[in-house]
């Protein structure tokens, strides 16, 4: 424990009511990296002992107060103090200075930054408190983050009070350990002087200051400058690690120079700062990641109000030929206030969510166009693949809020979600979204290498353009609906249904969220309204009352006419309990009896990867099962074979994923296991050839548009001669390595022929999305039908309910915090479903069994003898053209 704290020149009050009193917080350490310390005081003038006494934090400013640090056992005397910081190790000079004040070490107490509050009880009872408790649900604040807080007022106080306070900057613990009985907070120091210049002198014309050179690790000026602007934006708190606390100025007038922005970013404190004040900022200027910036947080800005105030109106953001790219558009409005709007031609490329990189809500813009995957019209590795992911990168502009958004709010757009009267929302933001005249407002910045708007408008229904929701699928009429669906781990398990091989449930954790999710599963069927379902990601518990296939379709047949109503195709070998595969997931199919009569059942097995590694374990993969029925089809000459699929995704590693950079770093962004799906492509179709019929493929394949599945499924129209597609090693069909058909051995195998089917979704409905990850949007979910099967197909297409919406839409409440749920179809998946549309029979009455030579011609005729586009105009001239096959229940 430490006497003799330096004295300050001017007498603080010291109130001693009681010897207890006298025992307060004194001083807070917050420095960079373990640099924290608390101080405790004895400010009176008996020696007290401190028995009933601890320290807690409250992390982020809410929840419980915890990592209590007890101070029984410690007795301070008059004008002593103790001190309690962090023992981690730095490499700071001084470390050893800092290490040797402290009186005790908790590196749980001492994990702080500059939001967690800090308080001191007794028996319970506050005595002392610095910092913020969130107790309004309002975001935390900043209140000491990079300094040092030492008490100048020695009067306990159960609430925050920051006049009691003064700061010394980031590492400064000279203080520390010692207490005196007056003090004085520090004259402020004098006034820097720098080189008059105008923030657009300053952004000069290329990606970062004339007076930085990053390039050649100069990330600071030699200079100081003085700089005039008006406030656009203050920001009182840091925005994680990338928006730190300051202020957005903007010079007044500009100098009419496109290639300059008018604004920059200020480091420095804001009290009594607003918007619309003149202020004279004077700081080095310094390159944050990318991001030109007066000041920094080790010698912020020097900031002085003038007393003059002025309006910045913002300034549209629109791209000119002469820019680079769209990043070199952005970078010419760095740090201004900023509109995006019509003009700017920005299309919503990631609704509102959660963003691992920031690790915070938050929404992704691109340029002109939506940011479709490189590999989604690209081979892989291609230039043209290259270019797409490069252009994907130069044209993102992330929309944030200036405060992290709690969950189920979006910060800038407070009707989100709200209800509006008839059980769902006209509140909500879509993929491929574009805007108005409005658009959204806000300062621009710079982090995570991204272009950032940090909104200071509010959004409504109308700031959207481009943005309606389909009320059912716009179908051409025909005799046969066939759907893929994929339920997004519909589980019944935890509510009193059978449990799946793994016991394991990934679906819904209370029964709110399960009956959220039932009603919208079953919205969705009932306006899609086909005769076959194929349904993807359903729980494996068997096909009896005790499984999920059956309470789905309970569910869906009680909203239905007896006519309309489904039936489950069961296998009888696995009637009642029987699982399909091994997974807690499955593939399912159900259908309308009176559309389609079941014939057979095909459970063909996909393939298994068993490696046995140089310690003699084994790298072991699994894929789920092909669920396929055949079923006789009125006017079809041959029985339609569905196959449902969900092939290994690209999450799991296989072991080609862990053996090579290239693998390992997914050079050729296919994500892991490219090669099992091949395997799983490449079994598949093999199997279907045995099964007599008319093919359709179809579920989630788990392989973009042209990934190396796809080419062996399709064709290898779009691949270079060159480009090879490999399946995957050490492959089994039925078991492992021991009980095991072996597929392909420990060199693979070279897979160079195509099967031929034909994406028909893509061929009808060209450059349509079925899923959205991150940014960027692409086809995971197919139908696949073979060649003799397009003659009759008179539609096609991904109904866009699911992969365009915000994941806060989905049933489960974890993230959503209290935005209302609803059972309408949007977002019942993270998957769009596919749906396809057969007419067998002639105009002429006729069926598919005439041979007239058009059953699977290349031009889309069918078997009628007419071209598709005839058909169309028939059916539009006679009224048969219907926008929907049923209305929502």
């Amino acid at each position: 424990m430490n006497k003799l704290k330096i004295a300050w020149t001017l007498p603080c009050a010291i109130f001693a009511s009681s010897a207890s009193a006298n025992i307060i917080i004194s001083e807070v350490v917050e420095g960079t990296g373990f640099h924290k310390a608390i101080e405790v005081a004895n400010t009176g003038n008996e020696t007290v002992s401190l028995n009933g006494y601890a320290l807690q934090n409250l992390m982020n400013c809410k929840g419980d107060w915890g990592n209590e640090h007890s101070l029984d056992g410690i007795v301070l005397s008059p004008l002593s103090t103790y001190v309690v910081g962090h023992s981690g190790q730095s490499n700071n000079p001084n470390e050893a200075d800092f290490l040797s004040r402290l009186d005790a070490q908790d590196n749980s107490l001492a994990n702080f930054n500059g939001d967690d509050a800090i308080r001191l009880v007794k028996n319970g009872t506050v005595i002392d408190t610095v910092g913020f408790e969130n107790t309004s649900g309002a975001n935390c604040q900043d209140f000491n983050k990079d300094i040092t807080l030492v008490r100048c007022n020695y009067q306990a106080s159960p609430i925050w009070d920051e006049s009691q306070w003064f700061t010394l900057p980031t590492n400064d613990w000279s203080s520390l350990g010692e207490v005196a009985e007056t003090c004085e907070a520090p004259e402020p120091p004098e006034p820097p002087t720098g080189i008059p210049a105008t923030v657009m002198e300053l952004q000069g014309e290329g990606m970062w200051s004339p007076y930085t050179d990053p390039e050649n690790h100069k990330y600071e000026s030699d200079e100081t400058f003085e700089v005039t602007g008006i406030i656009t934006h203050v920001q009182t708190s840091k925005l994680g690690n990338d928006l730190l606390t300051g202020f957005f100025m903007q010079d007044q007038t500009g100098d009419h120079n496109p290639k300059t922005s008018d604004g920059i970013f200020v480091n420095a404190n804001t009290n009594n700062l607003n918007v619309g004040d003149e202020v004279i900022a004077t700081a080095k200027v310094h390159e944050h990641y990318g991001w030109t910036q007066l000041g920094s947080t080790t010698v912020p800005a020097f900031v002085e109000t003038t007393g003059n105030t002025a309006t910045i109106n913002p300034t549209t953001i629109v791209a000119l030929d002469s820019d680079e790219n769209f990043e070199h558009t952005l970078e010419r409005y760095e740090g201004m206030l900023v509109r995006v709007n019509n003009e700017t031609d920005m299309h919503v490329a990631r609704t509102f969510g959660f963003d691992y990189d920031s690790y915070r809500n938050n929404m992704v813009l691109s340029h002109q166009t939506v940011n479709y995957h490189p590999n989604q019209f690209n081979v892989p590795l291609t230039d043209a693949a290259k270019a797409q992911d490069a252009s994907n990168a130069e044209r993102r502009l992330y929309v944030e809020s200036p405060v992290a958004a709690s969950n189920g709010v979006v910060p800038w757009y407070p009707n989100f979600a709200q209800d509006n009267g008839t059980g769902t929302t006209d509140d909500y933001i879509r993929v491929g979204a574009t805007f108005g005249d409005e658009g959204l407002t806000g300062v621009l910045g710079y982090s995570y290498s991204e272009y950032r708007l940090y909104v200071n408008n509010e959004a409504n229904s109308d700031t959207f353009a481009d943005n309606e929701r389909p009320i059912t699928p716009n179908l051409q009429e025909g005799e046969l609906v066939v759907s893929s669906f994929n339920v997004e781990n519909f589980f019944t398990s935890p509510f009193g249904g059978r449990d799946n091989p793994l016991e394991q449930n990934r679906g819904a954790t209370n029964l709110e969220d399960y009956d959220v999710q039932l009603n919208k599963i079953v919205s969705s069927l009932i306006a899609i309204d086909a005769d076959i379902y194929g349904l993807i990601e359903i729980e494996n518990n068997g096909f009896d009352e005790a499984s999920a296939i059956y309470a789905l379709v309970e569910e869906l047949n009680s909203r239905l006419d007896k006519k309309e109503q489904y039936e489950i195709a069961m296998p009888k070998k696995l009637e009642g309990e029987g699982y399909v595969g091994t997974d807690a997931i499955t593939n399912k199919i159900i259908y309308r009896s009176n559309a389609a009569q079941l014939r057979d059942i095909h459970i063909i097995e996909m393939p298994q990867q068993h490696v046995q590694l140089e310690d003699g374990n084994f790298k072991r993969a699994y894929q789920r099962d092909a669920f396929t029925a055949s079923f006789k089809v009125n006017h079809a000459k041959e029985d339609l074979v569905i196959s449902t699929n969900h092939f290994k995704s690209k999450g799991s590693t296989c072991w080609e994923d862990e053996q090579t950079d290239d693998q390992k770093n997914d050079v050729n962004l296919q994500g892991s296991c490219e090669h099992f799906r091949v395997s799983a492509a490449y079994q598949l179709a093999k199997e279907l050839e045995k099964i007599d019929g008319y093919k359709v493929l179809m579920g989630d394949l788990n392989s973009y548009g042209l990934e190396d599945p796809m080419l062996v499924l399709t064709n290898r129209d779009h691949a270079p001669a060159d480009y090879k597609t490999y399946a995957a090693r050490n492959t089994y069909v039925g078991g492992d390595e021991t009980d095991g058909t072996p597929l392909h051995g420990d060199e693979g195998a070279l897979i160079e022929h195509s099967y031929g089917y034909l994406d028909i979704v893509e061929e009808m409905k060209p450059h349509t999305y079925s899923y959205s990850y991150n940014d960027t949007v692409g086809t995971l979910d197919y139908i696949l039908v073979d060649s003799d099967l397009k003659g009759y197909v008179v539609d096609a297409q991904v109904w866009p309910i699911n992969a365009v919406e915000s994941t806060l839409f989905e049933y489960s409440t974890q993230y959503s915090g209290d935005l209302p749920k609803y059972g309408d179809p949007y977002r019942s998946s993270d998957h769009d479903p596919a749906i396809v549309v057969f007419q067998f029979k002639k105009n002429d009455g006729d069926t598919d069994g005439d041979t007239d030579g058009d059953n699977g011609s290349q031009d889309g005729q069918g078997s009628s003898g007419g071209s598709f586009d005839f058909l169309l105009l028939m059916l539009i001239l006679t009224g048969f053209f219907v926008k929907g096959r049923s209305k929502l229940n």
